[in-house]
């Protein structure tokens, strides 16, 4: 099967998003503006440069770049694209970045192995309903969430958000997670290997659900956003806990100019879908109309702590993690 323009940038964009890998509150940044860096005393620094991915979930530092939010809170930000979250960890630790976005369940692990002292700036995004799928081609005899047991299911990296979220939505539909099959599948390569039966089901997110239900005609099975994973945080911004100690008002500067996005992007999908094409290789068409994920407007541990509590579940962990203790003070309303 051929894919047309759209769907071909919807696959590479996929890609790309999961390689990083709205029920924000509302209200208007301009309408409650945050105190300006000067009234609060000063920056300790005003040029950051924080490591993003062509991902939609960084979509909101450029959103905030786009609408004057990090200018308005006295900083300039360059963002430095890497491919993947593990290629900027050592340029965070040597201090070549001030910061970077990144899954969770990667920076935790690292957190753990004691790779970083990890801080978290602000929450970025977080799985929305239909934003991540199951999926079965149209003569699978999958049908039901039952019928994955025993079955093979593709990730893009082993032990990582993907199947961490998925095992807690299959026990709430009473599916055995023991018996699923996990195999690392290389982008380019899901839908060969989807197509040539070394897989039996996909795990696809956005935009690769739309193109792959429009052009391929594939049923959702299960959504691994929902239940338990309902809200389950994947990415956010991170630093070192001696950079947050450096530059703590530097810090609380760049959380208020992701949370004023998050509130921005909530009400107006059309501030995201400008700012797609610009570092990613999802095209203006494309970006209007895929699932966006939701974009955090604030910081909440209780649903963050679930993805350690998961991973130390899994035993993915070497020992708990308090979250609470990781986070940086909430500095806008």
């Amino acid at each position: 099967m051929r894919f047309g323009r759209s769907a071909r940038a919807a696959i590479i964009g996929f890609a790309l998003t999961l390689g990083a890998v709205a029920c924000s509150s509302g209200g208007d940044p301009n309408t409650s503006a945050p105190p300006s860096a000067d009234a609060a005393g000063g920056l300790e620094k005003t040029q950051l440069k924080i490591a993003t991915l062509p991902a939609i979930d960084s979509a909101a530092i450029y959103v905030a770049i786009d609408q004057g939010l990090f200018e308005k809170e006295g900083l300039e930000v360059t963002p430095q694209v890497v491919q993947a979250a593990p290629e900027a960890i050592p340029m965070l630790v040597k201090g070549e970045i001030d910061a970077m976005f990144g899954n969770y369940v990667s920076m935790f692990a690292a957190h753990d192995k004691q790779a970083l002292k990890l801080r978290i700036l602000a929450e970025g995004s977080r799985a929305a309903p239909d934003s991540l799928s199951i999926m079965a081609l149209p003569d699978s005899p999958i049908k039901t969430p039952k019928d994955l047991e025993g079955k093979t299911i593709n990730v893009n990296v082993l032990h990582n958000f993907q199947e961490l979220a998925l095992t807690q939505v299959l026990k709430a539909n009473n599916v055995d997670p023991a018996t699923i099959k996990y195999v690392q599948v290389t982008f380019q390569n899901i839908m060969p290997s989807w197509k040539g039966g070394q897989i039996d089901a996909a795990y696809l997110g956005e935009p690769m659900v739309t193109a792959a239900t429009a052009t391929m005609g594939a049923r959702k099975i299960l959504d691994p956003a929902s239940g338990p994973a309902a809200e389950f945080p994947i990415s956010g911004y991170v630093g070192t806990q001696e950079w947050y100690d450096e530059n703590p008002k530097t810090a609380a500067a760049f959380q208020r100019a992701i949370h004023n996005a998050g509130k921005l992007m909530a009400n107006n999908r059309e501030v995201v879908a400008k700012v797609l094409p610009n570092f990613t290789q999802i095209d203006a068409a494309t970006a209007a109309t895929v699932t966006f994920p939701y974009f955090s407007s604030n910081d909440n541990p209780v649903r963050l702590q679930r993805v350690a509590d998961w991973m130390l579940e899994a035993k993915w962990l070497t020992k708990a993690i308090d979250v609470k203790t990781l986070m940086s003070p909430t500095t806008s309303g």
